[in-house]
């Protein structure tokens, strides 16, 4: 009954010991909050000693510190880190008893925690307590888990021997205060129990383990996640491990229905499968079908090495009739036959001058509200021809003198990524193969611009024959464009020290102007940035020719 008595005591102290009064938190900030690793109760030992807590304040406040005091003075010569609260609990010779650890931190409820001590023991005496949950439910898939015990007795260092009675739990490690286990997965469609035993000197303790039916279900694979057109894919169905592919049915996911096996798909498309069997749906299947004119993933020269070098994007905002734009091109030319800086970019040239122009695309017109509603500042602004900017949300060099300068400032000397790709034109198709490699774990978007060269055009201002035949002019955006990000499309996530391929398909646009033939396509890669609020901003870009390739980067 006294015992009894103690406990009912402990719920309420706990209950009632927290300080309800109302804190005003900073304006527009969280308050901070006290997180322990233990709650309510805490057992320790009667032979006292050392005790450690981890602990966590989220949202914290700069310059404040965690303050914790006990209600008894058997616990005593408290300490605290960023991590950590430790302390110390006298050798209890007489019955049980509680104190009570209150945790302080300013503008954060108090946290109380109840340090429960268990009565002395006699000489030769045992006890053997479970300190964690004595039933623990695992899911089919089975998974880890740890049991937190305490063994009283004369004996220094003495632990308990552990075993378990079923063989799909396997004790791993046995330490002096815990226990860890695995459990396997559970393949038959039963729900199973299973117990740890711990036995010292007569004593015992047990901790059962539950886990749920396995529920299975059809398994469908393939040979290939991605065939070329006219290809053949063969599906193979299992189901608890056994094949079972001649009594399954296969079936196309958006349209419902049945698929033969093997199959071939005549058209170029992202095709979804699943199969059924024994009234049971499996998960669905993805695969990727490609033109057989879909040109392969260009191979990379040195699979082994993140050393990229970074070739950054510069725009030449320009156009026929402007008469101080060749300046420009004569310096963007100019820096092209140098050594020291042909490697450290790739131009496009964005003709918005004037929409009666042969080089004119609403591409291009994109482009120049792009660059001056989203990423002009109140010093630099992008108001006339020429113009020159950089990367995505760079400077602009309104005179052809800063060009060099701001290549300077800007290039990325270790850039994390590179593109490579390889593209083709077929059936009023771009097919394109991209390959994105990073050194970093990052999310890439992707933009591919279509390109065209030796447009004749009589260049106003122009004093040298070469500036009447234009390059790398914008036509079209491939991955869409609007003045708010021209940023392309989600590519993916690349892990750190990896590469992600996609193959991708286009409808070829050509105005009557165009000429499809001179046409090439630049691919642009970027990440977020904090410097730009997390907008996207280039990493890299390649050129790549119609019917060729663009391969990584090295140094």
């Amino acid at each position: 009954m006294r015992r009894l008595l103690s406990l009912l005591s402990i719920i309420a102290l706990v209950a009632t010991s927290c300080d309800t009064t109302e804190q005003t938190p900073m304006p527009n900030a969280p308050a901070p909050v006290i997180s322990t690793a233990e709650s309510g109760i805490i057992t320790v030992p009667a032979a006292g000693g050392e005790v450690k807590l981890d602990y966590q304040i989220i949202n914290p406040t700069e310059g404040v510190e965690l303050e914790v005091t006990a209600s008894e003075s058997w616990i005593s010569d408290i300490t605290t880190d960023d991590t950590t609260i430790t302390f110390n609990v006298e050798r209890n010779n007489d019955v049980q008893r509680v104190g009570i650890l209150t945790l302080h931190y300013e503008g954060a409820e108090e946290l109380s925690l109840a340090i429960q001590q268990n009565e002395a023991l006699a000489s030769g005496d045992v006890r053997l307590t479970i300190t964690s949950e004595r039933k623990t439910t695992f899911e089919a898939e089975g998974g880890k888990g740890e049991i937190s015990y305490l063994l009283e007795c004369d004996e220094e260092g003495a632990m308990p021997e552990v075993k378990s009675d079923v063989e799909w739990v396997i004790v791993d490690s046995v330490d002096d205060k815990t226990i860890s286990y695995s459990v396997l997965q559970n393949q038959v469609e039963q729900r199973r129990t299973g117990h740890i035993k711990l036995q010292y000197a007569g004593k015992s303790a047990e901790v059962t383990i539950d886990q749920k039916a396995a529920e299975h279900i059809p398994v469908l694979t393939a040979n290939a996640s991605m065939i070329r057109t006219g290809e053949s894919i063969t599906f193979n169905v299992s189901y608890a491990g056994e094949d079972v592919t001649t009594e399954a049915t296969i079936y196309d996911y958006y349209t419902k229905t049945e698929v033969t096996n093997p199959y071939t798909p005549t058209e170029s498309a992202e095709r979804v499968f699943y199969a059924t069997y024994n009234n049971r749906t499996s998960k669905v299947l993805t695969i990727h079908v490609i033109s057989e004119h879909m040109p392969s993933t260009p191979e990379d020269p040195a699979p082994e090495r993140y050393d990229f070098n970074q070739r950054m994007l510069i725009v030449d905002h320009t156009g026929v009739g402007c008469g101080y734009c060749p300046d420009m091109k004569f310096m963007l030319k100019n820096l092209e036959g140098r050594e020291d800086y042909a490697h450290k970019f790739n131009i496009v040239y964005s003709y918005s001058f004037s929409q009666s122009e042969i080089c004119y695309s609403s591409a291009a017109k994109t482009f120049w509200n792009y660059y001056k509603e989203v990423c002009s500042t109140s010093y630099m602004q992008l108001t006339g021809y020429p113009n020159a900017t950089f990367n995505f949300c760079r400077d602009f060099a309104a005179s052809p003198g800063y060009v060099a300068s701001q290549i300077d400032e800007y290039w990325d000397a270790n850039p994390t990524a590179s593109v490579a790709l390889a593209a083709n034109i077929h059936d009023n198709k771009f097919l394109v193969n991209v390959e994105v490699k990073s050194s970093v774990a990052q999310n890439i978007h992707l933009a591919l611009w279509v390109l065209e060269d030796d447009i004749y055009a009589r260049q106003s201002g122009g004093y040298e024959e070469w500036m009447h035949t234009h390059h790398s002019v914008l036509r079209d955006c491939l991955t869409g464009a609007s003045k708010s990000d021209i940023s392309g499309i989600e590519f993916g996530y690349v892990q750190a020290n990896s590469t992600l391929s996609k193959t991708l398909e286009f409808d070829l646009f050509k105005a009557s102007s165009w000429d499809s033939s001179n046409f090439k396509l630049i691919a642009v890669i970027s990440s977020p940035n904090e410097e730009f609020d997390n907008r996207y901003e280039v990493i890299d870009t390649a050129m790549c020719e119609i019917g060729g390739t663009a391969l990584h980067d090295y140094k």
